[in-house]
């Protein structure tokens, strides 16, 4: 699997990654690999590229990475349990779906989560709300982004023109001069 890692000032390396290891490392979420071989160290998958269809692992980008050093990255975040607004005939829409943090390596999270426990109609859950931010992440997100809503469905319009059951349809396509010939042969 082509690879290339980059960061830090140093050239870009083009790297040859095994297709299994790449795979199990995004089924378990994982954002930093160990590297062995021609390029050693820690370095966070920066992007993967997939074939048309989304199945397979066509490229990999990686960003080198120093023991110590605080990244930035975006987290996905997740709504925890069942909105009480759900109950009162509302529906709970994410308006956003990640956060930006600052963090070590070691302890970037696959995702974040907010408890919806509190969340009723007209009321909104933040990013400030976080229940599992690492000790030593630093939130970049403004604290007061809304990440969930919850709301009343909206009606559905009326429609303006009454239509009458009893009208005819109208023909189209034939005019009345041939339809007089038609009837007179």
């Amino acid at each position: 699997l082509p690879a290339t890692l980059y960061g830090h000032g140093e050239p870009a390396v083009s790297l040859a990654l095994s297709r299994d290891a790449m795979r199990a490392v995004v089924r378990h979420h994982s954002r930093v690999v160990d590297l062995e071989g021609a390029a050693t160290g820690q370095a966070l998958l920066q992007d993967l590229q997939y074939d048309t269809f989304g199945r397979e692992i066509l490229h990999v980008d990686l960003l080198r990475v120093v023991k110590g050093e605080r990244l930035t990255v975006e987290v996905e975040v997740r709504g925890k349990g069942v909105a009480p607004g759900e109950n009162e005939g509302g529906v709970v829409e994410q308006v956003r779906h990640t956060v930006e943090i600052e963090v070590n390596p070691a302890a970037i999270p696959s995702e974040l989560h907010v408890s919806l426990a509190k969340l009723s109609v007209g009321e909104t859950v933040t990013a400030g709300e976080i229940i599992d931010m690492p000790e030593s992440a630093k939130l970049l997100s403004d604290p007061g982004d809304a990440l969930f809503i919850c709301n009343l469905p909206s009606a559905e319009p009326e429609t303006t023109e009454e239509t009458d059951a009893s009208a005819e349809p109208e023909l189209v396509g034939k005019a009345d001069d041939e339809e007089s010939e038609k009837d007179s042969d």
